[in-house]
């Protein structure tokens, strides 16, 4: 074989090996996943002073929790949920970015009185889901437990926090 046929080969060769090198990209950074963290008992109480049903509750009440939510959460149990609690009365709208679950959100004034129930917020929604009156604190749960426990506008919570 020629001198000259030897290089093309051996150039056509490096060509192709340095083609085939697989790009370099730079790893993607994956939203962190929290767990469940149990702070508290929280009861529904119906209109006639019955327990509907219970919950085990993470409380958030620190801006940084209350701005993450269920963010980046995959799973929540039928019986737990997450309460956020005002330091004052205020509108506080929500949204579902970043969430994946679809959950109820329980609107509750400052006489622990649930005012407005939203069900089915969607998935990734950036729709903002605003109270009626002002709000002290927001229960969420899974979607469809509201319905399915025959929670209403007109019950109250009341809960215990854990050790």
């Amino acid at each position: 074989m020629s001198k000259p046929m030897l290089l093309i080969i051996l150039l056509v060769a490096m060509i192709l090996a340095w083609g085939c090198k697989k790009p370099e990209t730079e790893p993607v950074e994956q939203a962190p996943k929290y767990e469940f963290r149990k702070d508290g008992i929280l009861e529904i109480i119906g209109q006639d002073n019955a327990v509907k049903t219970s919950f085990e509750i993470e409380i958030v009440q620190k801006e940084e929790e209350v701005m993450r939510g269920l963010k980046n959460r995959d799973k929540m149990e039928a019986n737990q949920g997450m309460l956020f609690i005002f330091a004052n009365p205020d509108y506080y709208d929500f949204w579902m970015q970043d969430t994946y679950l679809p959950l109820d959100m329980l609107f509750i004034g400052a006489d622990k009185i649930i005012f407005q129930i939203h069900e089915n917020a969607q998935p990734f929604s950036e729709e903002r889901i605003s109270p009626i009156k002002p709000n002290s604190y927001v229960l969420e749960l899974n979607a469809g437990i509201a319905a399915a426990q025959k929670i209403k506008t007109g019950d109250r919570i009341s809960w215990k926090n854990l050790p």
